[in-house]
């Protein structure tokens, strides 16, 4: 886990926001995992690093591998939220996961 998932866990915790599951398995029997979960309602939200310095998600590798990610999410009926480390620290990630939960 990255520092930016763990602020966010905190903020939702602060927001007193219901309590996500972490690194969640949404698509068994294959092991794709999201950083938060809310089983419940269907939502995932994936933290995106690397996207600036191209590693990670930012590597043509990264942007396969989530293209095909995505794809498995949505075919699986859930909603996936995609956020960047600088959308943690500034607070927009936390808006868009409380518009989420409230939708």
């Amino acid at each position: 886990m990255s520092f930016a998932e763990d602020l966010l866990a905190w903020q939702i915790k602060a927001a007193k926001l219901p309590e996500p599951v972490r690194q969640y398995y949404y698509a068994r029997p294959r092991k794709l995992r999201a950083d938060f979960a809310w089983p419940e309602l269907r939502l995932l939200v994936e933290v995106q690093g690397g996207v600036w310095n191209r590693k990670a998600h930012g590597s043509i590798t990264g942007i396969l591998a989530d293209i095909d990610r995505l794809n498995a999410a949505t075919m699986g009926g859930w909603r996936l939220l995609r956020v960047t480390p600088e959308m943690v620290k500034f607070g927009p990630a936390l808006a868009l996961i409380e518009r989420a939960l409230r939708a």
